[in-house]
């Protein structure tokens, strides 16, 4: 299993956030972590995947939310940290 990284735009709404890390784990990838970093003169969010052998895909699909929003109902918690939503420092949780 490799690991590689992928540059999550710090201006995306959480929803957005979402929706473009469940379309990186519809290649056959599974989240792992983000992480605060310089990156091309910047700082940005760089999201951490694992590969996973053809046809897998982590289910259910992934959410990210507020770190202060309800637990969504059936999911677990995935995920903690710091990330830039719409260009703002926000704490997040990730939940499956």
């Amino acid at each position: 299993m490799s690991t590689y990284i992928v540059e999550v735009d710090p201006q995306l709404t959480l929803d957005d956030i979402s929706l473009a890390i469940a379309g990186e784990e519809a290649t056959c990838a599974e989240f792992q972590r983000v992480a605060l970093s310089f990156h091309e003169n910047r700082i940005t969010n760089l999201a951490t995947f694992n590969d996973l052998p053809p046809g897998k895909r982590p289910t259910p699909q992934i959410v990210f939310l507020a770190d202060k929003a309800a637990v969504p109902a059936g999911k677990k918690l995935l995920w903690a940290g710091v990330m830039l939503v719409s260009g703002t420092n926000t704490a997040v949780k990730a939940y499956r």
